[in-house]
């Protein structure tokens, strides 16, 4: 707070000093004339007075009548020689026509006396001694003013950038759940805010980065452990035959850990916000073709009929990468659960599109419809890899669709089943 104050105390300070002077100076040069005919009207009175009083008179008479009417005047009265003065030529054309001759800021009038050869110096007294000292210390005076009222100014702020930083610093030393309330009139309420909304949102990325963490090293352990195993049956075994089914075990096991590759590196990208999603205008029903196409072989595999039930949008502005994959997703989910048949359609609905993905599969309970969500979630225990994937396909679907202003939820078919309808937003 000492920083903040003295730092803000010396800049208005020396700002209202250098303002003060520069205000004095320019209105002196702007109302100059004005305060010339001011002070010549002030002066002429006296200087006429006293002219007159020496005028006819000789030298040494007019140094006589000066010495008796001073005390009466309280100014300096001399009589100086026109020669002994160096004047401009204005000053000698003002003295010509009469007029008062100003120097010295106004302290000093100079008058003609008859023809001129002789001038009459009029000085107003000096100020007083003190007046520098009178002047230093108004300015102290108004220093210390300021220097008041920037304390109270200064201190609510001190008070809640304090606070700010103390969250900074407990959230620094790993306190994630630290957050900063101040209050609504506070002027860094927005800042506090905007830093709530940072630590809530790195706390959420660290806690996902963990439970990630935590659910690779399990998901890797299954097939690496079968890899491990059939490397030592390899090495044990004399038949031949039997080595080309375990070498091909072994390419399904490498097959999987690269799947399984794949998906995280897309999630964790889609998950801290890595990827840029770049939109482009898409012909619709052809992309849905060749989505619905390239899992065509893997529906007639599992004997279910892959349809596209209807698809009522001309064109749609996607990432066709990321949405391709959540879309294929949903079919590869469907087509694992489907009895006989999985059905697909495009819509639009106000300002969002719709991907439906409907099957006659056992369906999706009402408590777990938000678990299947999350990364490597599964429902039971007998849906397991080879049935259910790794629990990463529904959460990247959420993520796509979550990355294009959208969202996913899942429901009831028509025929029992489950039902996933994927939402974004449309953008022009």
């Amino acid at each position: 707070m000492l920083r903040l104050f003295l730092g803000l105390f010396l800049v208005m300070t020396v700002g209202l000093v250098l303002g003060l002077q520069t205000v004095e100076r320019t209105f002196d040069a702007l109302l100059d004339g004005q305060m010339q005919s001011y002070n010549r009207e002030a002066g002429r009175g006296q200087a006429w007075s006293l002219v007159e009083q020496l005028r006819g008179l000789d030298s040494s008479a007019r140094e006589r009548q000066l010495e008796a009417v001073r005390p009466h005047y309280g100014l300096g009265l001399t009589l100086v020689e026109t020669d002994q003065l160096s004047l401009t030529d204005q000053e000698k054309a003002e003295l010509a026509q009469g007029l008062l001759v100003f120097r010295d800021a106004y302290t000093q009038f100079i008058s003609r006396i008859d023809d001129g050869s002789q001038l009459l110096s009029i000085k107003l007294p000096a100020e007083p001694s003190l007046m520098s000292f009178y002047i230093a210390a108004a300015y102290l005076m108004i220093a210390v003013m300021i220097g008041f009222v920037l304390l109270f100014w200064v201190r609510p702020h001190w008070r809640d950038l304090e606070k700010l930083r103390l969250a900074a610093e407990r959230f620094g030393d790993n306190d994630l759940s630290s957050r900063i309330q101040l209050s609504k009139r506070s002027n860094i309420r927005d800042l506090a805010e905007h830093f709530n909304l940072m630590a809530a949102r790195i706390e959420g990325l660290i806690a996902n980065q963990r439970e990630l963490t935590n659910a690779v090293s399990h998901e890797l352990r299954t097939p690496i452990a079968r890899l491990s195993f059939e490397l030592d049956q390899l090495k044990q075994q004399p038949d031949a035959t039997q080595n080309l089914e375990l070498i091909a075990d072994m390419y399904a096991d490498l097959g999987e850990l690269e799947e399984m590759v794949s998906e995280l590196l897309t999630y964790a990208s889609l998950e801290r916000g890595a990827t840029v999603i770049t939109r482009e205008n898409i012909q619709a029903s052809n992309w849905l073709d060749s989505v619905v196409g390239s899992v065509a072989l893997e529906a007639e595999a599992a004997g279910v009929q892959l349809l596209i039930v209807e698809c009522q949008v001309d064109e749609v502005r996607i990432e066709p990468r990321f949405m391709a994959r959540a879309v294929i997703n949903l079919l590869r989910n469907a087509i694992r659960y489907a009895d006989e048949r999985v059905e697909v359609s495009l819509v639009r609905t106000g300002d969002h599109y719709e991907v439906r993905v409907n099957d006659d599969g056992p369906g999706v309970p009402l408590d777990g419809r938000e678990k299947i969500f999350e990364p490597f979630s599964r429902l039971d225990a007998s849906r397991d890899r080879r049935t259910g994937g790794f629990g990463l396909g529904l959460a990247l679907v959420r993520r796509v669709s979550q990355s294009h202003g959208g969202q996913v939820e899942v429901t009831d078919s028509p025929w029992g089943g489950a039902s996933f309808r994927m939402t974004w937003a449309h953008v022009d």
